[in-house]
């Protein structure tokens, strides 16, 4: 937990940090256990090297898919891997391609002639490009080195760019096209538990979590992006502890006899950044039984700082 928020803030004036960063404890083979494969979804899946992605097409339709995504030993550098979908507003996808490459070499991001403003294109006031908080995200997947793991989303037609939802990330991003119309009957996936992103909120809107494997539906109905970390923490932690351990990490300075990040918690899972009206479908092979809580690290638009220090964390309790 805590090198996610370190991770988070030290991009804060670069781009929203999500997936990427997020190094969650799955099955070795949760696909082979997954409820999602009797939905006769479309299947995409993402094999990710230490560098790139393979198994996406420069085409596809549009429409409701099933993605796979394995992620290959050469990314345990890296501790992993994951793979988010956007469609960048007011660029190319090869515009946002460009921007990412100049913020990993060290530039000011530039927009092209027909790209808008600068301004829309780097805001570091806000801690991200602020076309970015106007992109429609889809969601994604992580994998740990070695092992695979899946989720349910939309590609709606247009431009979509396939990357590492962190500008850190090493995987040289994708552009590829979802074409003809949306299908109108679309296979719903029978959730455990859904829970609901707003500003500055994250509730359990319905269903409960219980100990095993979980089918989670995420839904952001809030303006801005958001995207949701569970970590499992000790019986009885409280609002105030966590608002300790986040106040920690933005200075530095360990909170006495308050809780460690690093040993009083255990990463369960993350989901892909996804922006407003959006809906993914996330599979978690084992949430354990006890305390969790859920938070979002997006950057705020406002003020650039992570939405947990706006209030969107929950602590749940999952039934045994």
């Amino acid at each position: 937990m805590r090198r996610i928020v370190f991770a988070l803030i030290a991009a804060l004036l670069v781009l929203p940090l999500g997936i990427g960063s997020i190094a969650v404890a799955q099955d070795a083979s949760p696909v082979s256990e997954s409820p999602f494969a009797t939905l006769g979804l479309p299947e995409l899946t993402v094999t990710i090297s230490a560098d790139g992605y393979e198994g996406i097409p420069e085409s596809l339709p549009a429409g409701r898919y099933l993605v796979t995504v394995v992620a290959t030993d050469e990314t345990s550098n890296n501790g992993g891997a994951g793979v988010s979908f956007v469609q960048p507003a007011g660029l190319s996808g090869q515009e946002f391609v460009d921007i990412l490459g100049q913020m990993q070499s060290g530039g000011a991001p530039e927009a092209s002639a027909d790209a808008g403003s600068p301004e829309a294109v780097s805001n570091e006031d806000q801690g991200a490009p602020e076309f970015f908080y106007q992109s429609k995200i889809a969601g994604g997947a992580y994998s740990p080195p070695g092992q695979t793991s899946q989720v349910i989303l939309d590609l709606t037609p247009g431009e979509w760019v396939a990357w590492g939802d962190d500008p850190e990330a090493p995987q040289q991003p994708v552009v590829f096209d979802a074409t003809g119309e949306m299908p109108s009957d679309l296979p719903e996936p029978v959730s455990d538990v859904t829970l609901t992103m707003a500003e500055y909120s994250i509730t359990v809107s319905d269903g409960q979590f219980s100990a095993g494997p979980q089918v989670i539906r995420v839904d952001n109905v809030g303006a801005q992006p958001h995207f949701v970390f569970g970590a499992h923490g000790p019986d009885g932690m409280t609002d105030a502890d966590i608002e300790a351990v986040l106040q920690a990490d933005m200075t530095g300075t360990p909170v006495a006899g308050g809780l460690d990040p690093e040993t009083d918690f255990q990463d369960v899972f993350g989901t892909g950044t996804q922006s407003m009206g959006t809906t993914q479908w996330v599979y978690v092979p084992d949430v354990p039984a006890g305390a969790m809580v859920l938070l979002c690290f997006f950057p705020d638009l406002g003020d650039g700082m992570p939405h947990a220090l706006h209030g969107i964390y929950a602590i749940i309790e999952v039934a045994g």
